[in-house]
């Protein structure tokens, strides 16, 4: 397995190195060995300063380990908010969020440039490419409490994290790697989050997460076992694991979007003109968020609309300011998309 897996890593390795070739790598822009030599020399937090400008929901259910939690309403709010990174107007600064669709560290780094901060870089890559470099991402214990979510434990006997709305799956590392622990996943989408225990040993924990990546699971992260003040109770006997996702007001699923594309339902899509130039979904009307305020006129409130924007933040948002104009038929995209001319995918 190890072998067929190192293969596909290379084979995987090779595609995206033919993908880069058609990638314009910025002046500012940090690239993901750099990001990760960050991580290994232990230098985040201490000499570069590593800021995730994406919603705080999106940051507790995975992030680098060592950034800190910046969102760009946030900081356009309240600019005082800066000094929450506790970083010197000298100090490396590396902003990040989902992805080379997504600007908004791209926005948070101007205006951090404009605070008069000298060293200020951006991980265009961001998310995709950490999990590309085969990085663990490091959850925070408010996703862990909001639930719906899977768990997985290597030390079986031992009480562990008790919360109702997760599964668990509490297995030693060759059972977790073999047929009880695979078998007990064979059902579990490949899109549900799992988050994996450390109980003081990374080395067991990427080891773990190395064998989810060889399943296709695409929602990993990790969480340290001493950072939880919540219950603690004995695991449930093992069964075969499955999970659904749970949306919340206005938010539709990727197959309903899709399906409203295809029915030529009024698709709004609110990134900038730039990036919505480069591809969009078909038929899909181009109305960036920082002009929503003053033009929202222009979208028909006698139609369902459905929006979209990179990564899910600004479609959130713009449900937001729409409901607050009126708007009772909007419903928005909570996912990843990448999109050349009118083909777009989506990753929830």
């Amino acid at each position: 397995m190890k072998r067929i897996f190192l293969t596909l890593a290379l084979t995987g390795v090779l595609a995206c190195s033919a993908l880069a070739a058609d990638v314009k790598v910025e002046a500012d822009e940090v690239i993901n060995d750099q990001m990760v030599s960050f991580y290994e020399q232990g230098a985040i937090g201490k000499t570069v300063w590593v800021v995730d400008s994406r919603p705080a929901g999106k940051f507790i259910s995975g992030h680098i380990p060592g950034s800190v939690s910046l969102p760009l309403d946030v900081l356009k709010k309240d600019p005082g908010s800066a000094d929450k990174v506790a970083a010197p107007k000298t100090g490396k600064l590396v902003f990040y969020c989902a992805g080379r669709e997504c600007t908004l560290s791209v926005d948070s780094a101007l205006i951090f440039k404009q605070m008069g901060y000298t060293d200020v870089w951006v991980y265009r890559n961001g998310v995709p490419g950490w999990n590309q470099k085969a990085q663990p991402l490091l959850a925070e214990a408010a996703f862990i409490q909001k639930g719906n979510l899977v768990l997985i434990d290597t030390a079986p006997g031992k009480d562990t994290i008790s919360v109702a709305s997760n599964k668990m799956l509490q297995l030693a590392l060759a059972d977790l790697k073999g047929d009880k622990g695979h078998g007990a996943l064979a059902n579990l989408s490949k899109n549900a989050p799992i988050v994996v225990l450390d109980r003081g040993d990374m080395r067991l924990v990427n080891e773990v997460l190395e064998d989810l990546r060889e399943q296709d699971f695409r929602r990993l992260a990790y969480f340290p076992m001493s950072a939880w003040k919540g219950a603690m109770a004995a695991a449930p006997a093992l069964t075969t694991l499955t999970w659904a996702p749970i949306y919340g007001p206005g938010q539709v699923s990727p197959k309903d979007f899709e399906a409203a594309v295809a029915a030529s339902k009024f698709i709004l899509d609110v990134r900038p003109a730039a990036d919505f130039a480069r591809g969009h979904f078909k038929g899909a009307v181009n109305l960036p968020i920082e002009d929503m305020e003053k033009d929202f006129a222009k979208i028909p409130k006698d139609v369902p609309v459905f929006v979209n924007c990179a990564t899910g933040a600004k479609s959130q948002k713009t449900y937001d300011i729409l409901g607050r104009k009126g708007y009772a038929n909007v419903a928005y995209l909570d996912a990843e998309i990448a999109c050349k001319g009118e083909t777009c995918s989506i990753k929830e």
